[in-house]
Parts: structure tokens; C-alpha cells; sequence
């Protein structure tokens, strides 16, 4: 199954989760996830995908 989320480096040396199946940031309860340090990011984008996951088995 592909991951839906990925992290992305931007020009500043930050990162962004993004969705890949659009290419956009990532919104959480209206908070876009972008401009994390590595760490943070990792961690949330294993989170989403994990959820994603069991999201789309229960379907």
C-alpha cells in the first residue's frame, strides 16, 4: 500500500508533510504542517500514515 504522506526539505532547511496523492502541505485542525524540524516531522508523518493506514483497511 502506498504511504499518503511523505516530508518534504524546504529552502530554509525545515520540513513539510505533504500529501503525495496532491502534492499539497499537509492541515491538521487548520494548523498546516510545514516548516518542522526533522524530528518533528518524522514523527508526524508516521502518525498520518499509521492512521491513514487503518483508515483505508477499514473501508
Amino acid at each position: 500500500m502506498t504511504q499518503r504522506y511523505d516530508i518534504e526539505k524546504t529552502p530554509e532547511g525545515t520540513w513539510d508533510i505533504i500529501d503525495v496523492f496532491t502534492g499539497q502541505p499537509v492541515v491538521e485542525v487548520g494548523v498546516p504542517l510545514i516548516d518542522m524540524p526533522i524530528e518533528e516531522a518524522d514523527d508526524l508523518v508516521d502518525l498520518l500514515n499509521c492512521r491513514d493506514r487503518e483508515q483505508r483497511q477499514d473501508t
